[in-house]
């Protein structure tokens, strides 16, 4: 079980930097058509998603729209900067992703030997039959 979690765990954290990565060369895409400058109105016109308007109202959704124009505002600043950071980023993502899996699988080394120790430890606890 301590492994299939751990396959999970790293699935999800393997997903997650895709993601991040996909993001971050979309946004250099961005600002190599000259988009960028038009994001933070197209952030602040966003609306809730017809599946998740039972579950997220507007009020949720304008705090982080606002966080996402303001975000685009920085990012705006560093336009002339952005293509060569988007390449650093995405070596940098990769680079947490070895990092984090690692430990992430020494973590599990250490709970299969933990686990291990305690069921040998069950055994020899375990009361013999007469």
């Amino acid at each position: 079980m301590l492994w299939v979690v751990t396959l999970l765990v790293l699935l999800l954290w393997t997903g997650t930097i895709w993601v991040f990565t996909g993001l971050a060369d979309w946004l250099a895409a961005q600002v190599a058509t000259g988009e960028a400058a038009n994001l933070a109105a197209i952030i602040a016109q966003w609306p809730v998603p017809p599946e998740l308007a039972p579950w997220i109202g507007e009020a949720f959704l304008v705090p982080l729209r606002d966080l996402f124009a303001w975000t685009v505002g920085v990012l705006e600043s560093l336009l002339p900067f952005l293509p060569g950071l988007v390449g650093i980023l995405s070596v940098l993502l990769w680079i947490l992703w070895f990092i984090v899996t690692g430990i992430i699988v020494v973590l599990a080394l250490l709970g299969h030997w933990a686990l291990s120790k305690a069921q040998r430890l069950r055994h020899q606890v375990r009361p013999r039959p007469l």
